[in-house]
């Protein structure tokens, strides 16, 4: 996978196949190879880049059989871009048993030319017992050592039922394959349990390959789409936009319609302006079929065109939490998914798009999960906490005088009010704090209840109350800079009282800090540091090895120290704990500074992607 952009486990990327590349998030169209009455151009026009059919299908039927082995499968359906073909192992689950093996059925889809091959595994339904589960774990991983990859695209489909250990087991497993659909979940899309659905993707992605493409087999529908691609899934097949037109209804982002029941398509429907409904009920079934699957099919990559816009300004994860509200299944999905912990290792430090706070659930945001563990540390020091009044504090305003000469004449930690919640001072201009748009309601029972936890950890956090005025013990700016430099990179006091602090003489905010007439660091808008090559040496010197760093190659470093991007296939080792989006350190392999840089992925999947850029660099050493 190249990766272009990101947002937490979400990606656009591009992966080669022999008849072109395949830009993610997408869908592949199932095409039945026995009827097949959208065009290419048509397929494409709509918005499809590669589709799926079925090899089982094509040779269990005859005259299917000879003409793919004779002419190929692109020239079988009349699609010349990607095919994928599935094996059969569906088939099995609904009917019983199929006639071929495994690698009957994978060296046959390798003669019909089909760019990506899927091996015959074992389908897990959700009821499956644990011991019947594994055993299709075990079985689907043997079946894939006993074919050769060499240069094929295998598909090695990830099982284990609703098992977490058994999906988590299967993604490492599986991840020999240079594909890995997430199968087994068929049952459970059609019966709308996404909660369950999420867990399995979860486990599955964080487990598996971060190279890899991941494919959520069966997953058609398009309100679930922004969920699963969110949760790391690149690639799904629908036959939804034909299913549903044989029963005259037809798809929207949300939900699906009956024909009989609509008044009029839609402007971005290809029907607008051609059909009214009931026009379109009066035609030949026939026409109805195409006219109805077409609209399905520019439902469904409006959808997909919608979530790679959200990827690319970093608002998935709040068109997430806006859809969740759109049917009660989704909505358990999603307070599933802020259940998971484990998501925020993946979110980047900060967003291009201000951070929407609706309601106490926003506060499980990966990226609010990260400032309320970072304030949980923050007043484990022993100190004495003083919990601030709104009346002295609100966000995206200047901290008043008041409130700074008491932090300067007192050694408190210092926390205020943020939706609920209590986060230090000195992050005030931090994202998520300082670019946030909110309702502005505020839970008491909230606040009380965070107020019980942060007294679990230090016994005294009190109100503030009215103080005397007693001498300057502490510089407000130097505490901010060096708490949003802890925050950022875990290091404390990097800043000291020689250091000259910059500011914006339009707005009064933190710009640039001096060091011995060097620039060492400067404070972007989201309120955190980009360094500067002569920052970097300061910070190497503090940071125990690998640190906040990125080792390169020597013919790597020579260019990087030139100002040049770092790409993956040239990383020899790095931070395993890096947050995407954060500034590192790119070092040769002597542990010399080469050059600074924004790290593109977190730690955890910078081992695994071998194409694209891994560190964007903003200033090289030369």
């Amino acid at each position: 996978m190249h990766l272009l952009y990101r947002e937490n486990l979400a990606r656009i990327a591009k992966f080669h196949t022999k008849h072109g590349d395949i830009e993610t998030p997408t869908v592949l169209p199932v095409i039945n190879p026995n009827l097949n009455f959208l065009s290419e151009s048509e397929l494409r026009s709509l918005g499809a880049q590669a589709v799926i059919t079925n090899s089982y299908i094509i040779r269990r039927t005859d005259s299917l059989r000879e003409n793919a082995l004779k002419y190929g499968v692109h020239k079988l359906i009349g699609f010349n871009g990607p095919i994928m073909t599935d094996s059969g192992t569906f088939q099995s689950y609904v009917y019983g048993d199929i006639e071929y093996t495994n690698k009957e059925i994978v060296d046959f889809q390798k003669k019909i030319g089909s760019d990506i091959i899927t091996i015959l595994d074992i389908f897990t339904r959700p009821e499956d017992k644990y011991e019947e589960s594994k055993h299709a774990v075990e079985e689907t991983y043997r079946r894939l050592q006993e074919i050769d990859i060499g240069d094929d695209i295998i598909a090695g489909p990830i099982q284990g039922s609703v098992y977490p250990d058994l999906r988590s087991l299967s993604a490492q497993l599986m991840s020999r394959a240079p594909y890995l659909p997430i199968g087994g979940v068929v049952p459970l899309l059609e019966s709308y349990r996404y909660d369950d659905l999420v867990k399995i993707i979860i486990n599955s992605k964080i487990n598996a390959d971060f190279s890899r493409p991941v494919h959520l087999f069966g997953g058609g529908h398009p309100m679930f789409f922004a969920f699963s691609v969110m949760l790391g899934v690149d690639l799904f097949d629908s036959a939804s936009y034909i299913k549903y037109a044989k029963d005259n209804r037809i798809l929207y982002h949300e939900g699906t319609r009956s024909l009989k029941d609509l008044l009029d398509f839609p402007e971005w429907s290809p029907l607008y302006g051609r059909y009214k409904p009931q026009e379109l009920i009066q035609e030949s079934e026939e026409i109805r079929l195409k006219e109805l699957a077409k609209h399905n099919l520019k439902a469904i990559f409006m959808e997909i065109n919608e979530i790679k816009e959200r990827i690319y300004e970093n608002t998935l994860y709040q068109y997430v939490e806006e859809i969740a509200h759109a049917h009660p299944a989704l909505y358990r999905a999603y307070i599933n998914i802020l259940s998971e912990n484990t998501l925020t290792k993946f979110q980047s430090i900060s967003s291009k798009s201000p951070f929407y706070y609706f309601d106490s659930n926003s506060l499980e945001n990966p990226w609010v999960k990260r400032l309320k563990n970072y304030t949980y540390k923050y007043i484990s020091n022993g100190k004495k906490t003083i919990l601030i009044p709104k009346k002295l504090w609100k966000p995206g305003m200047p901290t008043g005088q008041k409130l700074i000469d008491f932090y300067e004449q007192n050694d408190f930690n210092i926390l205020v009010p943020w939706n609920g919640i209590y986060i230090p001072v000195e992050l005030e201009n931090t994202f998520p704090v300082g670019q946030m748009v909110s309702s502005e309601l505020i839970f008491n029972d909230l606040r009380d209840s965070y107020i019980r936890y942060l007294k679990s950890i230090n016994d005294e956090v009190i109100p503030y109350t009215d103080y005397t005025i007693k001498e300057k013990i502490r510089d407000f700016d130097l505490e901010k800079i060096n708490t949003v430099f802890d925050y950022q990179f875990g290091v404390k006091n990097f800043f000291n009282n020689n250091d000259q602090i910059i500011k914006s003489k339009t707005t009064g905010h933190i710009r640039n800090i001096i060091r011995n007439s060097k620039l060492i660091a400067t404070m972007r808008n989201d309120g955190f540091f980009t360094l500067t090559p002569d920052g970097g040496i300061f910070l190497l010197a503090m940071l125990d090895y690998p640190l906040s760093r990125v080792v390169v190659t020597e013919d790597s470093a020579e260019f990087n120290s030139k100002g040049y991007n770092v790409f993956f296939k040239f990383i020899l080792d790095f931070d395993h704990n890096i947050i995407a989006g954060n500034d590192v350190l790119v070092v040769d392999s002597s542990d010399r500074l080469c050059a600074v840089g924004k790290a593109t992925v977190s730690g955890t999947e910078m081992k695994y992607y071998k194409d694209g850029i891994a560190v964007k660099v903003h200033r090289g050493i030369k």
